[in-house]
């Protein structure tokens, strides 16, 4: 029966010394990224004028994002930058009004530097697809961590630009409606090890 008792306490030391090593082992310190929305998380275009319906809506202080990142300073993950996307939310394959839809490409979206990401590249104009595109990226090969009052994007959206004045395509024409869509975006960090 001693026996039995002592090899019964060896596993359950073994068990208990095995539950304070595996967290050990398996918890990591991660890096973190978080996109917080300033202003503008609702864009209204009222095309309420027939000037409004041939060239266009362009709203260039739409939403003003701050970006937050930090380096955990863990090896096989070191983070050196990132890329804003963008695309239809849950992938919805056009902008929907009650009873009519518009194609996706109707509205476009820019990001640009507002504060601290002045080495970030700006890829003008993109068309909303359900696919995502990329918006803006940014890059430092000598690292330090983003914080959201001191790196900031501002998002433009354009709506019914005439292809002339460089749009998709003015919206005369088109059945009026009130047309609804939900833009998703996306924070990837960037560098080796993502």
């Amino acid at each position: 029966m001693k026996q039995y008792l002592k090899r019964i306490f060896k596993i359950l030391c073994t068990l208990v010394l095995i539950s304070l090593i595996i967290p050990k082992v398996f918890a990591q310190e991660w890096n973190s990224a978080r996109l917080t929305i300033l202003y503008g998380s609702n864009i209204p275009f009222n095309f309420n004028s027939l000037e409004k319906i041939k060239k266009g809506i362009e709203i260039t202080t739409g939403s003003h994002f701050g970006i937050s990142m930090a380096d955990s300073s863990k090896v096989g993950h070191v983070l050196q930058g990132f890329v804003l996307n963008f695309r239809s939310f849950n992938s919805q394959a056009n902008i929907k009004g009650d009873a009519f839809t518009l194609p996706l490409n109707r509205l476009r979206v820019k990001a640009e530097n507002v504060v601290g990401l002045g080495s970030g590249s700006s890829y003008g104009y993109k068309d909303l697809t359900t696919d995502w595109v990329s918006l803006f990226s940014y890059t430092n090969l000598t690292w330090s961590n983003l914080t959201w009052p001191n790196d900031q994007l501002n998002i433009s959206f354009e709506c019914g630009k005439p292809v002339t004045d460089g749009g998709n395509g003015s919206l005369l024409g088109e059945e009026p409606d009130y047309y609804n869509v939900e833009v998703e975006f996306e924070l990837v960090p960037t560098g080796p090890g993502f």
